[in-house]
């Protein structure tokens, strides 16, 4: 998966003001079957629906999907939050042959491949 493709899809959500978490789930090729965006109440931290997300992925028949949250504060660094969050998402989804092909965290000008850091 192109990860300037994926910062394209994602990029709108790095200016909010509350964090929002994406999912784009993807077809075996690559290609975007279907969007879900999950805004939180709060600046700091979102609680990702586990079971939503699934149903998501298991709904569009997706193979892949990819995952990215903003951080309000501008600053791209992933929290601890943030990898125990991706680790749970990788587990459930390799449960179901699906593959998350990355994490990106964007902030103030920059973004974070958690698949980039060897995080996944």
């Amino acid at each position: 998966m192109n990860f300037a493709h994926l910062a394209g899809l994602f990029a709108p959500i790095a200016s909010a003001t509350v964090e929002i978490v994406a999912f784009a789930y993807l077809d075996s090729a690559g290609r975007v079957l279907g969007l879900r965006h999950i805004r939180s109440g709060d600046t700091l931290c979102i609680d990702v629906p586990i079971r939503t997300v699934v149903r998501d992925a298991l709904s569009f028949d997706a193979k892949l999907v990819a995952m990215a949250h903003n951080h309000p504060s501008g600053d791209a660094e992933p929290s601890r939050n943030d990898l125990t969050v991706t680790r749970l998402v990788v587990t459930v989804f390799n449960a179901l042959g699906i593959r998350l092909v990355d994490h990106l965290v964007l902030g103030s000008g920059a973004i974070v491949s958690l698949r980039a850091r060897g995080l996944l």
